[in-house]
């Protein structure tokens, strides 16, 4: 199948999400959003779009994700999310960059009115657009200009204009891959290896330590220094930070259900050494404890119930 005709087949469905499947969708959004936008609140003030990339550029991305928002004047929005273990490259005005992973939680506030357009890569996807180690990205957005020797200011900038003006998805979604198609990099075996790892890891709740990640990779006992600096270079965090991440994430989601879990039985069934261990790793991370973010959970699903304001957008 050519590019032009996966982009057709993506475009063209009435839910433009659901090309990547329903579950798939719902797992995307519910395994990172925190707080509210995890509690089961019906209306979101901002809409979220996935679309496939096109065959050229799979080999390294993942999907093409929108944001857009048209909030009334004088109200705003902060979005707390807890991101995969992937590099973004982001199409927002006058900032367009590379992100990198984001070893805490993620924060975005929207105000007024706008769009932003990412590119997700594979997990050590971008390591062959780059010249140097995917390390010098973590926890850093770096533009575009700074990390790609051809990306010239005034091409950025042409292209930016060109994603953000589009008046569809689909002239959006062209016009983005647009300044990719014409700079592929060489082929890399690793970036399929390791994507189908961690993806696994995320998937799969009982892979908790770096052994069995090694194991999913094909390397040896006893390799462990390799992975290190093999995961440095390509995903720019280490792989027990993946495991860590996926489970927390977990959690996240054991969290949210109606009946979720004592928080004993939660550490044990993720890996965690105990209790106290999960409670500090989770705090670190997102800024409370498990017992204040079901708190903060039941709260929002009282909110998202009440008459006052179930037909409001949380802020």
């Amino acid at each position: 199948m050519n590019a032009s005709s996966t982009l057709d087949r993506a475009l063209a469905c009435t839910n433009p999400t659901g090309e990547l499947g329903a579950a798939q969708n719902r797992q995307l959004s519910e395994r990172a959003l925190l707080a509210s936008a995890s509690a089961g609140q019906t209306a979101l003030p901002f809409q979220l779009h996935r679309y496939p990339v096109s065959e050229a550029l799979s080999p390294w991305l993942d999907f093409h994700w929108l944001i857009e928002w048209d909030l009334p004047a004088g109200q705003e929005h902060s979005q707390r999310v807890l991101p995969y273990p992937n590099t973004h490259l982001v199409f927002e005005a006058g900032a367009t960059a590379l992100h990198g992973v984001a070893r805490g939680v993620f924060v975005r506030g929207l105000h007024g009115r706008g769009r932003v357009h990412g590119l997700r890569f594979k997990c050590g996807g971008l390591r062959p657009w780059l010249n140097g180690s995917v390390q010098a990205l973590s926890g850093r957005q770096v533009l575009l200009g700074e990390a790609l020797a051809w990306a010239e200011p005034a091409h950025v900038l042409r292209a930016e204009q060109a994603v953000l003006g589009a008046g569809s998805h689909r002239q959006a979604i062209k016009a983005a891959e647009a300044l990719l198609l014409g700079h592929l990099p060489a082929m890399d075996p690793w970036v399929a290896r390791v994507d189908a790892a961690v993806q696994q890891v995320m998937q799969d709740s009982s892979l908790t330590r770096v052994a069995e990640l090694q194991a999913l990779l094909g390397l040896t006992a006893g390799s462990e220094r390799t992975l290190q600096r093999r995961f440095a270079d390509s995903l720019g965090v280490s792989p027990k930070w993946v495991i860590q991440r996926a489970r927390l994430q977990d959690a996240l989601q054991a969290l949210a259900q109606e009946q979720a879990p004592g928080f004993a039985d939660l550490a044990l069934h993720l890996g965690f050494c105990d209790q106290a261990h999960f409670s500090r790793c989770f705090r670190q991370t997102t800024g409370q404890t498990p017992a204040q973010y079901r708190l903060a959970l039941a709260r929002s699903m009282e909110n998202s119930h009440h008459p006052d304001t179930a037909q409001r957008p949380q802020t």
